[in-house]
């Protein structure tokens, strides 16, 4: 989810330099809600990332769609020998992507040296067509359906009544978790502290006996989960009209970043320089300095995730607290 965020600056750049231009975005499925409210592109397809013997329809019946289409020029945002075949088989003339073993590349592109942010290094592919200047930034737009049916689901909640701070405790790598307890420790002081807030855990379907345990633990009328209820556009504008989110290293926190919306990112073994939120709202990044190796992108630890376990419930309430007396 963040890397298809990080493709936003791109995509505007890319807009902004060619506004006449036919722009349109492949993605795996389960990630298209992403892109299909973009006012930079015209279309969007999907292509599964299957690579078994059952999948060769699917990348037959695409290649004849792209081709169709009659595109000039293809960018890769990240390396695939398949879909590079797919474009050349396309009859797409001018293909683009970073340097590599891939020899059907008309335009091998040098990623930039350095730390830098993923978005900026995506950014670099617009230099090939003489995009050198773009505004690194993301964002996400929602349409009235979302609205509607963002609505729906808090009126459902008998919620949205007051000030909402969203709490995603889930994340693609175990090693990026937060304990789930102290996400609980963290809503009870707020509650506590602040009469007009309500507190809404988000997650996807996975997450979802894991955040009814939460607000079970919470113990509040002002707490409620919509884990596994929301599609990626409803928790879009679900963030949007939420007064912070907390949450570790993860695609909702790019998304509510990505929305506006103030974050709280809790990061432990990725770098916030490399792969941190970078939407138009303020973003918070709690990561503590720890013997050890820092960042690490190890996704199993062998040291009892000493880096998320180094984020104190303390740090976090007192950030959350100090962002909320200014804006409540």
């Amino acid at each position: 989810m963040g890397d298809i965020l990080f493709s936003h600056p791109f995509l505007r750049a890319i807009r902004k330099a060619y506004p006449e231009a036919y722009i349109a975005c492949v993605v795996v499925p389960e990630y298209a809600d992403l892109l299909t409210n973009n006012p930079w592109i015209n279309e969007v397809h999907v292509l599964s990332d299957n690579n078994k013997i059952s999948s060769l329809r699917e990348k037959i019946s695409f290649t004849r769609i792209i081709k169709g289409g009659e595109y000039d020029t293809c960018f890769f945002l990240k390396p695939s020998n398949t879909k590079s075949i797919i474009a050349a088989f396309a009859g797409i003339k001018e293909r683009i992507g970073f340097v590599g073993k891939n020899g059907t590349l008309t335009k091998a592109v040098e990623i930039p040296k350095g730390k830098r942010h993923r978005a900026d290094i995506i950014l670099s592919l617009a230099g090939a067509v003489g995009v050198t200047e773009a505004d690194g930034t993301y964002e996400y737009v929602v349409s009235d359906i979302d609205k509607a049916h963002a609505d729906a689901i808090l009126h459902k909640k008998k919620a949205g009544v007051r000030y909402i701070i969203g709490i995603n405790p889930g994340s693609n790598w175990e090693a990026k978790k937060w304990l789930s307890n102290n996400f609980v420790r963290v809503a009870r002081k707020l509650l506590l502290r602040f009469d007009d807030i309500e507190i809404m855990i988000t997650g996807a379907e996975k997450d979802s006996k894991l955040a009814k345990k939460m607000v079970e633990d919470i113990d509040s009328d002002r707490c409620y989960s919509v884990a596994g209820e929301t599609g990626l556009k409803e928790l879009a504008e679900l963030f949007r009209r939420c007064i912070l989110v907390i949450s570790a290293d993860s695609g909702p926190l790019h998304l509510a970043s990505a929305v506006k919306t103030t974050t709280i990112g809790l990061f432990g073994p990725t770098s916030h320089e490399i792969t941190g939120t970078i939407g138009k709202g303020k973003n918070i990044i709690i990561q503590n300095k720890i013997d050890c190796k820092i960042p690490c992108y190890e996704k199993e630890c062998k040291k009892k995730y000493v880096c998320m376990g180094s984020i104190t419930v303390e740090k976090v309430f007192d950030v959350a607290e100090k962002v909320l007396s200014k804006n409540i």
